[in-house]
């Protein structure tokens, strides 16, 4: 993993396995993001292939406690540190469309803005 504790403004913690093959699952996510205003830090991490788990680390070491982890697979998950490490908050499974990828982008904004979330696509 790179060091995800770089210094800079406060961002969403996206972090992904190397072997996702579709970057633009990245983007769409990303894109979401930056619909509400929201940074978000990319983050190549290679020692783990578990969206969940990725999410969980994302959450941890980002200042908005807000992460995502998208797994080599394209199994893409959203969650906060402070909710419960085996659940997500939303789950889009690797055939999601990249409207709904750019959904849960939009709903991690959404988790730290604290407006509810928009419904998928």
């Amino acid at each position: 993993m790179q060091n995800p504790g770089i210094p800079g403004s406060p961002a969403v913690h996206l972090f992904y396995h190397p072997d996702l093959t579709d970057s633009e699952t990245l983007r769409q996510i990303s894109l979401g993001l930056e619909e509400q205003g929201v940074p978000c830090r990319t983050i190549l991490c290679a020692d783990i292939d578990n969206a969940l788990a990725l999410a969980h680390q994302a959450a941890q070491h980002s200042a908005l406690r807000t992460g995502i982890g998208v797994s080599a697979s394209g199994d893409t998950v959203l969650t906060h540190a402070q909710y419960p490490a085996d659940r997500p908050l939303r789950h889009c499974p690797p055939a999601s469309g990249y409207a709904r990828l750019r959904n849960l982008g939009a709903n991690a904004g959404q988790l730290v803005k604290v407006i509810p979330f928009s419904e998928a696509l």
